[in-house]
């Protein structure tokens, strides 16, 4: 179990994400379409693999720590390395890709501060609710397909931060 200082800052990181997904998702088009010109989008791409890449490394660090071995944060680097690196790679819009960091995050912190059952349901309500605004935004589409992409990437999350959490 997480001690209070390790509560109180994933608290912290999933209200700001819980903040945040909404933002991106209402002026994350504006902020894109004002990068582009200064950043080409083989950049945009290698810095969102990057920061994947950072954030699935202190996964497994906090996995190690978790667990007080390798064992745990190998294993799981087995599918988290195909759906949080991998995968997002073969999606065609650079933009999609965030939601794998994005939801991946959410759905870890929400297995750390709430029990399985209500974790998977904020996680999968959260896909589901982008999803919903982006269809009320004047410039933005709801989309079926990203609510999937949203989803798998929060189970995700979920399945590390519990199989990490477990000794």
């Amino acid at each position: 179990m997480l001690q209070m200082a390790g509560r109180r800052a994933a608290f912290r990181a999933w209200l700001f994400l819980l903040v945040a997904i909404p933002l991106l998702s209402a002026g994350g088009r504006p902020l894109l379409n004002t990068l582009r010109p200064l950043l080409p989008v083989e950049w945009l791409a290698l810095l969102l693999f990057l920061a994947s890449l950072l954030a699935l490394s202190a996964c497994a660090i906090w996995m190690r720590r978790q667990s007080g071995g390798y064992r745990t944060a190998l294993l799981l680097a087995g599918w988290m390395i195909p759906l949080f690196l991998l995968l997002p790679f073969t999606l065609p819009v650079v933009e999609e890709r965030i939601h794998f960091l994005l939801f991946g995050a959410f759905g870890f912190f929400s297995m750390l501060l709430f029990p399985l059952s209500v974790a998977v349901m904020v996680a999968l309500l959260g896909a589901g609710l982008d999803e919903l605004w982006q269809w009320v935004l004047p410039d933005r589409v709801g989309d079926w397909r990203d609510v999937g992409i949203n989803a798998i990437a929060g189970i995700g999350g979920i399945a590390a931060a519990w199989l990490g959490s477990k000794r």
